[in-house]
């Protein structure tokens, strides 16, 4: 049985210590741990061919990481090939509260928190899947691993809190973060360039179709939409021409009746999209003022 393990940036640590503890909780499952291919391999088509083997997904989710492009291609590749992701692909939230503050395609997985009932709870979804060792016997190897694990989560945690700027910032240096978080999530809604996400006929008739309705909202606006398979959780329409969202309303409508079948996301993102995301009052850093009156700040 193969075990793929998933991880972006500060979750490296902790996903290697995970690799080592599945190690010795099942004599018959093998695993993959990316920073484990050999010096001179090339490391894509690697990972790639692991991808196509895979039995069960383990992701390693943080705060920093929950919207890095990487993760979420990987995250979608695994959903592919293990068949029911809400059963064989896992989600371990290392420094999260509670999964309330977990954003992206990740709320569609089987998602634990990195404690022990939840990593219990998880390794009991692995076993039944292949090793089927005793539960008394896996919950006694889990209690002699377990403060391995907890010591990688403390140590994320601890530098993700040292991590953390304390000095006041100016509304130029909010608004700079904003922007360089806008930028990101953008770039996470995109998969990297490695292989097409493969679209059925059937799904191609049911996009033009969809998009044939969309442009009936325009109402003979001049304007043109792009729509696109991102991974197996999101879809994207762009749009040339901002749009209210009574509009976005309605166009989510036609996606539903043309992709009833399906439990992916529309994601509409129009010219307006970013700034609306910046200047909405309340928003993230709390500004309420429009950037247009940025320099006019005292």
């Amino acid at each position: 049985m193969k075990v793929f393990i998933s991880w972006s940036k500060n979750t490296c640590d902790f996903a290697g210590v995970l690799n080592e503890v599945i190690g010795r909780l099942f004599d018959t499952v093998t695993t993959f741990y990316s920073p484990e291919i050999p010096a001179g391999e090339q490391w894509l088509a690697q990972i790639e061919e692991e991808l196509t083997d895979t039995d069960f997904g383990i992701i390693c989710v943080s705060k920093e990481n929950q919207m890095e492009q990487w993760l979420n291609y990987e995250a979608g590749a695994l959903s592919r090939q293990v068949g029911d992701r809400r059963k064989r692909l896992g989600v371990l939230l290392l420094n999260f509260d509670d999964t309330n503050q977990v954003v992206g395609p990740f709320k569609s997985f089987q998602m634990k928190m990195a404690d022990k009932e939840g990593f219990k709870s998880l390794m009991k979804s692995l076993n039944e899947y292949g090793p089927n060792i005793r539960q008394d016997t896996l919950d006694a190897r889990i209690d002699n691993e377990w403060d391995d694990l907890a010591t990688a989560i403390e140590n994320l945690k601890a530098r993700a809190r040292s991590s953390v700027k304390t000095p006041d910032r100016t509304d130029s240096e909010k608004i700079d973060e904003l922007l360089a978080v806008v930028r990101d999530f953008d770039k996470a809604l995109t998969v990297p360039v490695i292989n097409p996400l493969p679209t059925t006929a059937d799904d191609r008739y049911k996009g033009q179709s969809f998009t044939t309705k969309a442009y009936r909202v325009l109402r003979g606006r001049p304007s043109s939409f792009g729509f696109r398979a991102v991974n197996e959780l999101i879809d994207v329409l762009d749009s040339s021409t901002s749009l209210s969202e009574l509009e976005k309303k309605a166009i989510q409508h036609y996606y539903s009746e043309e992709f009833e079948s399906n439990d992916k996301t529309l994601v509409i993102i129009d010219p307006a999209w970013k700034d609306q995301y910046i200047t909405s009052p309340g928003g993230p850093l709390g500004l309420e003022f429009p950037l247009s009156e940025v320099g006019s700040q005292e």
